[in-house]
């Protein structure tokens, strides 16, 4: 008998190629885990939904003054910044049940001519608009057309002008129609940016002026600035997949 001991068995080594598909079954699990963790957390977890946009101020508040009825224009009887008063005849039409006047409906100055002499005009196309200065500084906020249904007036906007240390509130007063929200864009030269459609908003500033550094500042007339308007909460997931919202709420 032979005295030595036995010696242990020699353990065989794995294949580098089986712990290589073991590897990437292990992370294709792990990769497969992680999108359901994240998908499951997304789908629980909410977020502010917010509608933002430019926003444009005037010192004052422009009125469209609209034709009565559709005909062409015999005379325009107003100038560019020509002061007018209530009632007072800015233009005149040929209809088709005669002659029709276009009047100011209150006191301002003229700040658009929009039509010219011999042109034809629709029912209430605009003939010339007035600038009303006895109003607070407007503000004209554009929006993509998808926020139009949620987009009402009352809601508060939140605007920032250039210069501004932080947004100030304000109210919504008025929500334009898509065609009168799609002349406001081309006018200003932004239709571009809104291929599906705008939503013009319409509100007022708080006050005339405002606080920087300590000392009263005005607003500058004609600039742009930034707005924006809070929707509520929505699904993380929503905010990552829009077409879901009418399955999620």
């Amino acid at each position: 008998m032979d005295p030595r001991p036995e010696s242990p068995p020699t353990a065989v080594p794995s294949t580098p190629k089986a712990a290589s598909r073991f590897s990437r079954r292990a992370w294709t699990w792990s990769a497969v885990g992680a999108v359901v963790t994240l998908g499951m957390l997304a789908g629980m977890v909410r977020v502010e939904r917010t509608a933002r946009g430019p926003v444009l101020l005037h010192l004052g508040e422009w009125v469209d003054v609209p034709a009565p009825a559709a005909g062409r224009v015999m005379s325009v009887d107003v100038g560019l910044t020509e002061p007018v008063k209530a009632g007072q005849v800015v233009a005149r039409l040929e209809t088709a049940s005669g002659e029709a006047e276009v009047v100011a409906p209150l006191e301002a100055k003229v700040g658009r001519v929009a039509v010219r002499k011999g042109a034809q005009v629709e029912a209430g196309q605009p003939v010339v608009a007035l600038m009303n200065r006895d109003v607070m500084p407007s503000l004209y906020a554009l929006f993509p057309e998808d926020f139009r249904s949620e987009l009402a007036p009352g809601m508060t906007l939140e605007f920032q002008m250039p210069g501004m240390p932080h947004p100030l509130d304000a109210v919504i007063e008025q929500v334009e129609g898509p065609e009168a929200s799609l002349q406001f864009a081309k006018a200003q030269g932004r239709d571009g940016a809104y291929p599906k459609g705008a939503v013009l908003v319409r509100s007022h500033v708080p006050d005339r002026t405002y606080e920087r550094d300590g000392k009263t500042r005005v607003y500058q007339d004609g600039e742009w600035g930034r707005v924006q308007v809070k929707l509520g909460t929505q699904r993380l997931l929503v905010s990552w997949f829009p077409g879901l919202r009418d399955a999620l709420p």
